[in-house]
C-alpha cells in the first residue's frame, strides 16, 4: 500500500513537467495577448544538444548546430523541446 501511494505521488509530480507543447504554447500566447504584444511568433523546436562539439572523422570539429534566434519563452515534453518567441 505504501508503494501505490508512493508511485502515486511521484506520478503526480511529473505530470506538470511533461506538458504539452500546444497547451503550453496557447497559455503564453493567451499571456502576450493580454499584454497587447503584436507581431510576434511562437515556434516550438527541439532543445539545442549538449555543449559539446561532435568530432568528425577526419579530427576537426564539425559545425554546431544552428540555433534559432529568438528568446527561449518555455520548455515542454520533460525538456526535450522549446518554445522560442521571435518579435516580427
Amino acid at each position: 500500500m505504501r508503494n501505490l501511494l508512493l508511485a502515486a505521488c511521484l506520478v503526480s509530480f511529473s505530470v506538470p513537467a511533461m506538458a504539452s507543447c500546444d497547451s503550453l504554447k496557447a497559455e503564453i500566447n493567451a499571456k502576450l495577448q493580454a499584454k497587447g504584444v503584436q507581431s510576434y511568433t511562437l515556434e516550438i523546436v527541439p532543445v539545442a544538444q549538449a555543449a559539446t562539439e561532435p568530432v568528425a572523422a577526419s579530427g576537426a570539429a564539425a559545425a554546431p548546430a544552428e540555433k534559432p534566434a529568438g528568446k527561449v519563452v518555455g520548455n515542454c515534453e520533460g525538456e526535450t523541446k522549446q518554445i522560442i518567441y521571435t518579435r516580427n
